[in-house]
């Protein structure tokens, strides 16, 4: 006759509690039909995971955040790590929070709105819950730097096989002509972060948006510092760009700005090796990448129509043809001479080329990183 077994029965039991106990942490109350009530904090966690899908939101909450604040300029540095792992730092010179707040804010239904919130084409704005939704789906989600009258740089980490991007992140949307006071508007191109910006800077006229990597946003930073207006001494980089010295700049840059830059890429910031960025609206602008505004084009462009682009498109059709032994081709003989290239800059590529075929053009992108494993 086989014995009881009191150590099975516990394992059930605990089993059991610990499926009870997760549910009544989530469950408020019971409601006839199967229907619950759930409690604040798990209402709050589902909405969270609903907001954010995406970098793409990440980044619009936060500059919707700058813009709010009254910033004038708003600098997003973006950079991939590991073909993985999203970094972005966001700075901007808007009002500043103070000390005492810096952890408060990203707790849910933390606002400053305190009489009414705010709707624009990406919805409702306000309710306190832009900043604990990003650090629910974020890592290390924290604001590095800001004080009132300052501005304010936050930065996190984000893990891009549970929060996805769109895998274009490169190419300027067009702009186009369109009905209104100001008669533009962002037109055809990827839903990118480029696009959140360029849709921000169509939106806020008075407001300056730009993209790049740290090292670039470092390098417009201290442009921004020392330009006739362009600067205060109550923003948060002004510190940074009084900075000569290359390993003061990189450790200015990564605890007061959230930009980790290395002591050779601050040489070359120092160095101007590092161009300083272009707004994102004028990327859009001086590339000749609106439709129907002559006096938005470029210059050496002639006005364009939906039409005309229907026809051009048909006309590039040829490559369509290349198949995939050709793509094949393609990347292996671009591999080669970029690998000799950066080889002597201490440079080298991070994965295999990725080549896309385009409306007549054929993109060819590498990671690229340093000696010391930073991605450039």
């Amino acid at each position: 006759m086989d014995r009881p077994n009191p150590g099975g029965e516990r394992d059930v039991i605990d089993f059991v509690s610990s499926i009870t106990d997760t549910a009544r942490q989530r469950i408020e109350e019971n409601l006839p039909h199967g229907f619950v009530r759930l409690k604040v904090a798990e209402a709050e966690r589902r909405q969270a995971q609903h907001d954010i899908r995406s970098v793409e939101d990440i980044v619009t909450e936060l500059v919707r955040n700058s813009r709010d604040a009254g910033a004038a300029r708003v600098l997003v540095a973006f950079q991939k790590e590991q073909g993985r792992y999203r970094r972005i730092t966001v700075l901007d010179d808007g009002c500043g929070i103070p000390a005492d707040m810096h952890n408060l804010v990203f707790q849910p239904r933390v606002t400053s709105k305190r009489d009414d919130f705010e709707e624009d084409r990406y919805g409702v704005h306000g309710r306190g819950m832009a900043l604990f939704s990003i650090r629910s789906r974020a890592q290390g989600a924290s604001i590095v730097s800001s004080a009132p009258g300052s501005g304010t740089a936050i930065t996190l980490t984000v893990d891009t096989e549970k929060v996805p991007e769109r895998s274009d992140q490169a190419t300027v949307p067009l702009l186009e002509a369109v009905d209104g006071v100001d008669g533009v508007g962002v037109g055809p191109g990827p839903h990118n972060v480029m696009r959140v910006l360029l849709e921000m800077s169509v939106d806020s006229p008075g407001v300056e948006f730009y993209l790049g990597s740290f090292a670039e946003v470092l390098a417009t930073v201290m442009k921004l510092g020392i330009s006739p207006g362009g600067g205060s001494k109550n923003e948060i980089w002004s510190n940074a760009v009084g900075i000569t010295d290359a390993r003061a700049l990189a450790e200015a840059s990564t605890s007061e700005l959230g930009l980790p830059v290395s002591e050779r890429n601050a040489y070359r910031v120092l160095g101007g090796e590092v161009t300083a960025l272009q707004t994102v609206f004028s990327l859009a602008k001086t590339g000749g990448a609106v439709t129907g505004r002559g006096d938005i084009r470029g210059a050496d462009e002639r006005p364009v129509t939906r039409e005309t682009s229907r026809k051009k498109a048909s006309a590039r059709s040829p490559l369509k043809r290349l198949g995939a032994a050709d793509i094949d081709e393609i990347a292996e003989g671009a591999s080669e001479v970029v690998k000799r290239v950066l080889g002597r800059y201490f440079l080298k590529t991070a994965g295999v080329a990725r080549v896309r075929r385009g409306r007549g053009r054929i993109m060819i992108s590498f990671y690229v990183t340093g000696e010391d494993g930073e991605e450039q």
